[in-house]
């Protein structure tokens, strides 16, 4: 074990004990404070980095005792070795359960401090090793809810929760400022902790003192001593955290906290822990929004393109809108998961784009179509994966909008594949393509009646179009069965 850097505090009001005890543990290769009397101890650990005390159990003032309590509230992983002239079992049982690493008796055996000293400093290294390993643990849980978690509801739960269970908390509450500037309840857990209890005054101004000083504040119960601004915490609770939620850039939000009556307060530990995992928490937060917002203006942008297609085609207004609500209802009823069926929602806003490449005078032709004419128009899947392929978010969009004219049998444009090489989504695209064509008018034609439009999707099925897809289809359209 590696000594050089311990730090061992010695308090006892004779002057002789600690002289000894001192000198015989600076020449073990310590470093040694000492210390008179409780008061004085406290005022080195208020200062010093303590790695292990060894105390007098009877002194004036502030005793053995008081001090152990003291220092296993404030720092609870610091050993204590408490030293007596009085061995009797019942002290040292008063001592152990008091949270003392071990004891010794006067007149001391050097050796037998020195085999304890080393003991106690190497149960102190282990334990805060378990206390990092516990930190790492809750840093990874918080990177898998940021990886698998992409709804903000869904997060904040799983975070409070999270939060309250390593802090060992009763209840709690998660605030976060809206776009308005206002700091909101987002999420509440405990049974007797709902969203009418923290509105309460002692609540929302520690929540707004802590959101506008940025850092975190412990309220004990019958506290006094307290900040301008805040207040004394409800009688039915022992101790209150309420931890500010940073990012780099700016404050989202806080954490709230609390443990009933009759427990024991929050100590620095559970300080720590909610440190960790609040900061990792408030970046996932801040993502998700971002994620979002990107999301948004993703459709934003596919609307955008879905009008430009359709501002140079008069007959075709809302035909993209509609074959997108088609391609949901019908993905859905197929049970793809909900991330695919966002792809196959957008490809429909988007499965014509490559017509914005094409004349107006052949999408507006009235007549039939030529070979060559009609040969143009087919280029279009492929005009369209070109344009949307070198856009990162619509990237994952090509396969869809590039096979959506493809024959599950064979035969179909640009590539000619069939069957399962078809992208499902493709499948299904190009049903609710065809069908949204059929049931509108056309420059060269009306629109069809409906069955007239079903009858030809049966016709079809497993030449043109997948027969699951075209099952699923006619199922949702006539769940009547007629």
């Amino acid at each position: 074990m590696n000594i050089e850097n311990k730090h061992i505090l010695v308090v006892d009001d004779e002057v002789s004990i600690c002289e000894i005890l001192g000198q015989f543990l600076r020449k073990k290769g310590y470093t040694v404070s000492t210390a008179g009397n409780g008061e004085e101890a406290i005022e080195i650990l208020d200062r010093t980095e303590i790695d292990l005390v060894v105390t007098d159990i009877k002194m004036p003032g502030i005793t053995g005792v008081d001090l152990l309590k003291r220092i296993k509230e404030n720092q609870p992983v610091t050993p204590v070795l408490i030293t007596t002239g009085f061995p009797t079992l019942d002290t040292a049982i008063e001592a152990l359960k008091l949270g003392a690493y071990d004891y010794l008796t006067k007149p001391f055996h050097l050796e037998e401090i020195s085999e304890k000293v080393k003991r106690a400093i190497t149960s102190k290294q282990l334990e805060e090793e378990n206390i990092l390993f516990s930190k790492l643990v809750s840093l990874h849980e918080v990177t898998k809810i940021l990886a698998s978690t992409l709804e903000i509801a869904d997060l904040n739960k799983k975070f409070l929760s999270y939060s309250t269970r390593m802090a060992k908390a009763d209840g709690g509450a998660l605030l976060l400022f809206d776009t308005s500037g206002k700091l909101a309840i987002s999420e509440t857990l405990g049974d007797t902790f709902d969203r009418g209890y923290w509105l309460e005054q002692p609540f929302v101004a520690a929540s707004r003192w802590v959101a506008s000083h940025k850092e975190p504040i412990v309220i004990e119960a019958g506290g006094t001593d307290l900040h301008s601004g805040l207040l004394p915490i409800p009688e039915d609770l022992q101790s209150l955290i309420s931890f500010p939620l940073k990012t780099p850039s700016r404050t989202i939000g806080v954490l709230n906290l609390a443990r009933a009556a009759g427990r024991d307060t929050f100590s620095n530990l559970d300080l720590e822990i909610i440190n960790v995992l609040a900061s990792q928490a408030s970046i996932s937060i801040e993502n998700v929004r971002l994620y979002h917002n990107i999301r948004d203006n993703y459709l934003k942008t596919i609307r955008a393109f879905a009008l430009a297609v359709e501002a140079k085609d008069e007959y075709t207004h809302g035909h993209s809108e509609n074959v997108m609500k088609y391609t949901i209802v019908l993905a859905r009823h197929l049970g793809l998961p909900d991330q695919e069926i966002e792809l196959v929602k957008y490809a429909g806003l988007l499965h014509d784009i490559g017509k914005i490449g094409i004349s107006e005078l052949i999408l507006n032709k009235p007549g039939k179509l030529t070979t060559q004419e009609f040969e143009e128009i087919k280029r279009h899947p492929e005009l369209g994966a070109r344009i949307i392929a070198d856009v990162p978010f619509l990237k994952s969009l090509v396969p869809l909008v590039l096979h959506h004219h493809e024959f599950f049998g064979g035969g179909g444009y640009p590539s000619g594949i069939a069957g399962n090489e078809i992208p499902f989504g493709a499948r299904i695209l190009s049903v609710s393509d065809a069908y949204e064509a059929m049931t509108s008018n056309r420059p060269y034609r009306k629109s069809l009646p409906q069955e007239v439009a079903f009858s030809i999707l049966m016709q079809e099925r497993g030449r043109q179009f997948d027969p699951h897809v075209v099952d699923a289809f006619l199922d949702l359209m006539r769940p009547d069965g007629n």
